[in-house]
């Protein structure tokens, strides 16, 4: 059986420029990394669901906001991430003021 599209599931032609991209692409696979671990505040958002996806594209800049909770997630672990926000750009992350890449950070968090 079908499930029914409801009209706040709808994405606007906004939203979806945004799969597009990058660093947007990089960020979901950090918050699908995030949410592999439960850590705290992604434990019950899986992105590769219709649901989670509706969940990244409505909150990604506003509400909630999708980028500053990555943000916020690698400070905790003293890596700084920037969401560069261009096709094609890839995020960049810094730890104890060298760049690494987004393997190196995960690592970091898995304490490896």
């Amino acid at each position: 059986m079908a499930k029914e599209i409801l009209k706040d599931e709808i994405l606007k032609d906004a939203d979806l420029e945004q799969v597009a991209g990058g660093s947007w692409m990089e960020s979901v696979g950090d918050f699908n990394e995030a949410f592999q671990r439960k850590l705290p505040g992604f434990e019950n958002i899986n992105p590769t669901t219709t649901e989670g996806a509706i969940y990244l594209l409505k909150n990604w800049t506003d509400g909630d906001n999708v980028v500053g909770k990555l943000k916020n997630m690698f400070a905790g672990y003293g890596i700084e991430m920037t969401y560069e926000g261009k096709p094609f750009d890839p995020n960049t992350y810094t730890y104890q003021g060298k760049k690494i890449t987004q393997d190196e950070a995960w690592k970091i968090i898995d304490g490896k």
